[in-house]
C-alpha cells in the first residue's frame, strides 16, 4: 500500500503548487480609450475627483490620446467621480472636464471612459467578471467607430476545417456603437475580419476588410476596436490566465513533480540496492518477474497437460497474480492505456490537448481506447493459444465467446450509457465495440481455416506453438513428416498459416471502405467523411431550420453516421459528438456500426502481436518483429493520410476509426509494447508498477470509474475552477483509482469476463 502512497503523495504536492488564490474582486480599475485615428495625438493628464468627499487624484499622467491606455495603478473605491483631463504641457487647457462617472457595479472591477477627441463625445463600459467555472473561453465585443456604414466582424476557429464564417454574436454594429462581450473558443487561433455587408451564413458579399488572425487567451476581455481606417485594433481590455490559449505551467508543475518523486524512489534501488532497502519498505521495492513471465513457449508437456480445467470452464489464465505465464510488459502496457483513459475521461484537467480531436487529427485521448482494442487482441492470442493447449471442446470455446461478448455488450449499455428512457437510450458505446471487435476475431481464429502446409517444424517431435486447432490424425500425419515446402515461409510462422485470416480481414476492411466511399447518402455527397454540420462545407449542409439536431441530419459523418440512424434511428446514437461545438453537427456516434469492421481490424493486428509472442521465444525475434510491424503500420497510415491533419486519401479520424487512424494506432501500439517489454521483461529495469495493477484488473476499473464518476471524492465543486484545481482533481482521482487497483491486487480480487 506505500508504493500507493508514494503516487498519492504526487497529488498532495500539486495541492501546494497548482491552487490559485482568486483574484481580488475588491480592486476598482479605471483606463482612458481614444478609439478615431484621425484625432490629433496629445499628451494628457487624466484627474478623478470624487464626488462625495471632493479628493482629486491624479490616475494618469502623459498618456498619449491613441487607442487605450493601461488601467490606472491607484485604489479606487466605490462611487462617483468626476474625470477631466488637460494637456499635459499646458495645465490650464483642458481636453474635458465634467464626465461624471459611477463606478457601482458588483459585476465588474474594470471602468473605461471612451473619448472623441473630434466631436467630444464619450460613453463609459463596465468590463465584466468571467464565470469562475466555465474554461477556455475568452470574452469578446466589437466597437466600431467605423464612418461608411454598419460592419459585421467574422469570425472562424482554425480548427474548423472549410467552415463558413460565424458573425460574432449575430450583430451588425453600427458606427459609434459597442456590443456586449461573446464568448470564443480559445483552443485554436480565430481568424477574424470586417464585412460591410454580410448574410446570415456568414459569407461576405459587402466589401471585406482586415482579415488577420489572432489566439485569444483564456478568460481574457478583448475589444476588436474597427476604427475610420477600416483596420481591426486588437484591444486586451482584462488579461486573462495566460496571453495566448490556455495556462500550461500547471502542467509542468504536475511532470516536475511527478518525475521527482519517480527518481527518488527508483534511482536508488538501481544504484544502490542496499540504500533503497533501508529508505524504503520492501512494498515499495521493484520485484522483477519470474523468468517464465516473459517467455510464453508452449512445449509438448504444455501441450498435452490435462484438460480438466478447461471442462470445468476455468478461465485461461487463472488468477492474474499467481499465473507465471503473463506478460507484465503487457499488462503495464494495458494499465497505462486505462489510466490515461480514466484521466482524460474525468477532464484531462480541462485542456483541449487531454480531449479528443473535434473530428481529424490526433491528440492524447484519441490514443487509449485503439490502443485498448489492440491490446485485447494481444491478450487474445495468448488466452487463446492457452485454450487450446488444453484441448478445449468446441462447446466450451463458443460459450465463453459469446459469453464474454453479450457481457461486454451488455454492461455497456446498463451500467455505462446508463439507460434511463428506452425511447432515447444509446446502444453504441466503448465496451460494446470491444464486445463487437472481440466476437469478430474470435470467430475468425475458430473457424477460418489455417494454411497447416505452409508450416514448418524445426523439431517435428514437439508440437507448435499454434493458434489453430488440428484433429489428432492430422497432427499424427505431421509429427512424422518434416515439413519444409517453402523456405522463406516457415521463417514467419506467425503469418504464413493464417493468410486466409488475413484476407478474411482484408475483406472487412474492402467492405468497410466500399461502403464510406460508395454508398449513396441523401443530402451528402457520396464519399464524404467529414463532420457535417452547419458550418461544414462552408455552410453546404445547413437546413432550413439552421439547427441540425433531432431527426434533421447535416450529412454527420457520411456513410458511416447515415448507416447508423438507419439502422439504429437518431434517439439511441450519441447526441453530443465532439464535433458539434466546432462544426454544429447533430447527434454522430463515435463507436458507432460500421466503425466496428475497422476496430476489429486493429484487434487483429494485436492478435498478431499476440502469435509473436506464442511463436518466438527468443527477445530479439520479438522485438525485431513488433517494431517491424509498428514501423510498416505507420508508414501505410502516413501514406494514406498524405503526413498531414485533413489532406490524403483518408485522413486520421478517431470519430470514423478511419483506415489511416487504425493502421497509425496499432504501429503506435507495436512499438509502444516494444518498449515496455524491453523495459520490463528483458533488462528488468521496472516491474510495471503501479500500471500493471490497473492493467490486470481492467473491466473492473474501467466499469467503476465510469460509474461513480460523479460522485465525491473523484469529482467535486470549486468555488474557484482553474485549470490547476481541475488537474488536481483529475489526477487525484485517477491516484485514487490506481491504489483501488493496488488494494484489490494485494487481497485477490480480480474480475474476469
Amino acid at each position: 500500500m506505500l508504493r500507493g502512497c508514494a503516487v498519492y503523495a504526487t497529488v498532495l504536492c500539486l495541492l501546494v503548487v497548482l491552487l490559485p488564490s482568486s483574484a481580488n474582486a475588491n480592486s476598482l480599475y479605471f483606463r482612458m480609450c481614444f478609439p478615431d485615428p484621425k484625432s490629433p495625438v496629445v499628451d494628457v493628464d487624466v484627474y478623478l475627483t470624487s464626488e462625495r468627499s471632493g479628493t482629486r487624484t491624479k490616475v494618469f499622467e502623459g498618456i498619449k490620446t491613441e487607442n487605450c491606455s493601461e488601467y490606472s495603478t491607484h485604489v479606487l473605491t466605490q462611487g462617483a467621480f468626476n474625470v477631466s483631463a488637460f494637456h499635459a504641457n499646458d495645465p490650464k487647457s483642458a481636453l474635458f472636464e465634467t464626465i461624471v462617472i459611477d463606478f457601482v457595479d458588483v459585476n465588474a472591477t474594470h471602468f473605461t471612459l471612451w473619448y472623441d477627441e473630434v466631436d467630444g463625445t464619450y460613453f463609459e463600459t463596465k468590463e465584466g467578471v468571467y464565470d469562475n467555472q466555465l474554461l477556455n473561453v475568452a470574452y469578446v465585443r466589437v466597437f466600431s467607430v467605423y464612418p461608411m456604414s454598419a460592419i459585421a466582424l467574422l469570425t472562424r476557429n482554425t480548427n474548423c476545417y472549410r467552415c463558413r464564417n460565424v458573425i460574432l454574436g449575430d450583430k451588425v454594429v453600427s458606427t459609434n456603437t459597442i456590443t456586449d462581450y461573446f464568448q470564443l473558443q480559445v483552443d485554436f487561433p480565430e481568424e477574424i475580419s470586417a464585412c460591410t455587408n454580410a448574410n446570415s451564413k456568414g459569407v461576405c458579399v459587402g466589401t471585406e476588410f482586415s482579415n488577420q488572425t489572432y489566439y485569444f487567451g483564456e478568460r481574457g476581455f478583448y475589444t476588436l476596436i474597427v476604427n475610420g481606417n477600416g483596420d481591426i485594433i486588437i484591444q486586451t481590455d482584462i488579461e486573462g490566465d495566460a496571453e495566448h490559449g490556455t495556462p500550461r505551467l500547471p502542467i509542468l508543475y504536475a511532470f516536475v513533480i511527478i518525475v521527482s518523486l519517480f527518481i527518488v524512489w527508483y534511482v536508488p534501488q538501481n544504484l544502490c540496492p542496499s540504500v533503497a532497502h533501508k529508505i524504503f519498505p520492501s512494498d515499495m521495492l521493484m520485484h522483477p518477474p519470474p523468468s517464465s513471465s516473459y517467455l510464453l513457449v508452449n512445449n509438448a508437456d504444455k501441450m498435452n497437460q490435462s484438460s480438466d480445467s478447461a471442462s470445468k470452464g476455468s478461465h485461461a489464465i487463472g488468477n492474474p497474480k499467481k499465473s507465471s505465464k503473463r506478460v507484465q510488459s503487457l499488462d503495464s502496457f494495458r494499465g497505462t492505456a486505462l489510466t490515461i483513459m480514466i484521466f482524460v475521461n474525468y477532464g484531462g484537467g480541462g485542456y483541449n490537448f487531454f480531449d479528443h480531436s473535434k473530428w481529424n487529427g490526433l491528440t492524447v485521448a484519441d490514443l487509449v481506447f485503439p490502443w485498448f482494442v489492440w491490446i485485447m487482441g494481444t491478450s487474445m492470442a495468448i488466452a487463446f493459444n492457452s485454450l487450446f493447449g488444453r484441448n478445449t471442446p468446441m462447446k466450451t470455446f463458443m460459450y465463453k465467446i459469446l459469453r464474454r461478448s453479450i457481457l461486454l455488450f451488455a454492461i455497456g449499455v446498463v451500467f455505462i450509457n446508463v439507460v434511463f428512457d428506452t425511447e432515447y437510450g444509446r446502444v453504441p458505446g466503448v465496451l460494446q465495440r470491444f464486445a463487437i471487435s472481440y466476437l469478430i476475431v474470435a470467430l475468425v481464429i475458430l473457424f477460418v481455416p489455417k494454411l497447416t502446409s505452409w508450416f514448418y517444424f524445426e523439431h517435428p517431435s514437439e508440437n507448435a506453438p499454434i493458434i489453430y486447432r488440428m484433429k489428432p490424425k492430422q497432427q499424427a500425419v505431421m509429427d512424422m513428416k518434416d515439413y519444409n515446402p517453402h523456405t522463406i515461409l516457415r521463417r514467419i510462422p506467425d503469418v504464413a498459416p493464417y493468410a486466409l485470416e488475413w484476407l478474411v480481414m482484408i475483406l472487412l476492411v474492402v467492405v468497410y471502405l466500399c461502403l464510406t466511399f460508395l454508398l449513396p447518402v441523401p443530402g451528402c455527397p457520396t464519399g464524404y467523411i467529414g463532420p457535417g454540420g452547419l458550418l461544414a462545407e462552408f455552410g453546404k449542409f445547413e437546413p432550413e431550420g439552421g439547427v441540425c439536431s433531432g431527426a434533421v441530419s447535416c450529412c454527420e459523418g457520411g456513410a458511416a453516421g447515415h448507416i447508423d440512424r438507419w439502422l439504429l434511428g437518431w434517439k439511441h446514437i450519441y447526441q453530443s459528438p465532439t464535433s458539434q461545438d466546432t462544426y454544429g453537427s447533430g447527434a454522430y456516434d463515435p463507436e458507432g456500426i460500421l466503425g466496428s469492421l475497422t476496430s476489429a481490424f486493429i484487434c487483429y493486428l494485436g492478435l498478431q502481436a499476440g502469435k509473436i509472442i506464442v511463436h518466438h521465444k527468443g527477445h530479439k525475434e520479438r522485438i525485431t518483429r513488433w517494431l517491424t510491424w509498428g514501423v510498416v503500420c505507420c508508414g501505410i497510415a502516413a501514406g494514406l493520410c498524405a503526413g498531414s491533419k485533413n489532406d490524403g486519401i483518408i485522413p486520421l479520424s478517431k470519430n470514423l476509426w478511419s483506415l489511416s487512424f487504425v493502421l497509425l494506432m496499432a504501429g503506435f501500439g507495436f512499438i509502444a509494447l516494444t518498449v515496455f517489454y524491453i523495459l520490463i521483461d528483458v533488462y528488468h529495469v521496472w516491474d510495471g508498477a503501479p500500471f500493471r495493477f490497473v492493467g490486470i484488473n481492467s473491466i473492473f476499473i474501467y466499469v467503476f470509474h465510469e460509474t461513480f464518476q460523479m460522485y465525491f471524492p473523484l469529482t467535486y465543486q470549486w468555488d474557484y475552477l482553474t485549470h490547476g484545481r481541475a488537474l488536481f482533481m483529475n489526477v487525484s482521482a485517477v491516484s485514487l483509482l490506481v491504489l483501488l487497483c493496488y488494494y484489490c491486487y494485494k487481497i485477490d480480487f480480480f474480475v474476469k469476463i
